[in-house]
């Protein structure tokens, strides 16, 4: 037993570890199910926990603020899907919302992570669904409530070990006022899905997720992210195709080898190794889905170029504009937002 509680403890440090720990035994009930039954409404019930679940590592979330953004979360999902499978009303809808991220970031003491990750499953699940209609967001919607009350179980029973939180800390560049932070997100994720729209590409959401991720409070701070967004996904998505052209020929390891990866894409605390493992999860589990693994690589890498191009461009125009007029004493900047995922 005193081998067992040692084990145990050794487990409890680490704070990659606790996460993908956490997100193993949240995403295994809906991957089991789509696994033996092909039924998709898995992979959305596990989409949903593993979201839900990264929140917790925040410190802040607790049970009742669990159950509140799985409310919104289900709210959300059928009008987010509507509106992605109509651009003209999407775009406005995009910058609106992506405006409300950063406020919410800024001025409340709502956790970055928990405002970050509730967009990010209204708006990658609702690009998934958006090509069925609405009617297609029901049971996905659905699914949210049952998802929090199994990772409520996970989190706060089961396995409540965080480890040791990591403090992120403002680097040394100059913050922006709260207007700019939201003139750029705003602008910068409207232009990015327009232009994704335009061109007719697929999971337009990693355009608009770019565009919104790599705004930081701060010019300097925007340009690093969009270097380390933009390398990750090099890596990623080479490696991706990498491993599918090895497994393709092996569905069982293959199999193996996406699961294990979806434990651990949330567990990485340096961005660019998170963005590479997330990349290379696109393709093979784009591939495992529908085939069409390849299409999705190329995919991810022309909306994220699209999305941080977009955000540098709208950044270069409003931060020294910004600057200017705090220079001149008509605007006085407010404190950073904790960083984004």
């Amino acid at each position: 037993m005193a081998g067992l509680a040692f084990a145990v403890e050794r487990l409890r440090q680490p704070a990659w570890l606790q996460k993908a720990i956490r997100t193993g035994l949240a995403v295994s009930p809906g991957l089991t199910w789509w696994s033996q039954t092909g039924d998709a409404h898995g992979v959305a019930f596990a989409f949903a926990a593993l979201c839900l679940s990264v929140m917790y590592n925040d410190g802040g979330l607790t049970p009742s603020g669990l159950a509140i953004v799985a409310v919104l979360a289900g709210s959300l999902l059928p009008g987010v899907t509507w509106l992605e499978a109509h651009p003209f009303a999407c775009v406005p809808a995009v910058m609106a919302a992506m405006a409300i991220n950063v406020l919410v970031r800024r001025l409340s003491t709502v956790p970055g992570g928990t405002i970050n990750w509730l967009t990010i499953y209204v708006l990658y699940q609702a690009s998934e669904l958006s090509a069925d209609g609405i009617a297609a967001a029901i049971v996905p919607a659905l699914l949210v409530p049952p998802a929090a009350l199994w990772v409520g179980i996970i989190c706060f029973v089961v396995w409540p070990y965080r480890g040791g939180l990591e403090k992120k800390v403002s680097g040394p560049s100059q913050t922006m006022s709260v207007t700019a932070h939201v003139l750029c997100a705003a602008l910068a994720a409207g232009a990015a899905s327009t232009a994704a729209f335009t061109m007719q590409l697929s999971h337009v959401n990693w355009a608009i997720w770019s565009a919104m991720t790599v705004v930081q409070s701060g010019a300097r701070d925007s340009l690093v992210k969009s270097g380390r967004r933009l390398t990750g996904a090099a890596i990623g998505c080479s490696a991706g195709f990498v491993l599918l052209w090895l497994l393709y020929p092996h569905p069982h390891t293959l199999a193996v080898v996406t699961s294990l990866i979806v434990m651990i894409m949330v567990a990485p605390e340096t961005y660019i190794i998170a963005v590479s493992i997330r990349s290379a999860l696109a393709i093979l589990a784009a591939f495992q889905l529908s085939g069409s693994g390849v299409a999705a690589g190329l995919a991810r890498i022309e909306n994220i170029i699209i999305g941080v191009t977009i955000a540098v461009a709208v950044i270069a125009v409003v931060a020294p504009l910004d600057w200017w007029i705090r220079r001149s004493g008509r605007l006085s900047p407010q404190p950073p937002p904790p960083a984004s995922p």
